[in-house]
């Protein structure tokens, strides 16, 4: 080996040893996350970053969305008509604002669930 191999060599030999403990705890905390089996989960998500990115991206993009009008309907930024009663009961054929009451419904079922429960 070289004179800058070994002087290398002796700077990593010292880093080591100043970071003893310190690697102590990593390796702790690497046996506890493959032990419990978090460690191959977080190792598959690594090696397929960008798949598991893009996925999460598809599938909050109509999130964003709804969320964006919703946003949109409450700072005032759509304007909203006079309507009469009829043409309010006119929207309950839309298939939209079918799904949307039933959302609706599903998110006060839960409210109700849990506020029995204490």
């Amino acid at each position: 080996m070289d004179e800058r191999g070994v002087q290398t060599l002796d700077r990593v030999m010292a880093q080591l040893v100043e970071s003893g403990e310190a690697l102590e705890q990593f390796l702790r905390l690497v046996n506890a996350l493959n032990r419990s089996g978090i460690l191959p989960f977080l190792i598959g998500l690594a090696e397929n970053l960008d798949v598991t990115l893009s996925t999460l991206t598809e599938q909050n993009t109509g999130l964003i969305k709804t969320l964006n009008v919703i946003y949109a309907a409450l700072n005032g930024d759509e304007e909203v008509q006079d309507v009469s009663l009829t043409q309010i009961l006119k929207e309950f054929n839309d298939p939209d604002v079918k799904r949307g009451l039933l959302l609706v419904l599903k998110i006060l079922k839960a409210i109700g669930s849990a506020s029995k429960q204490g």
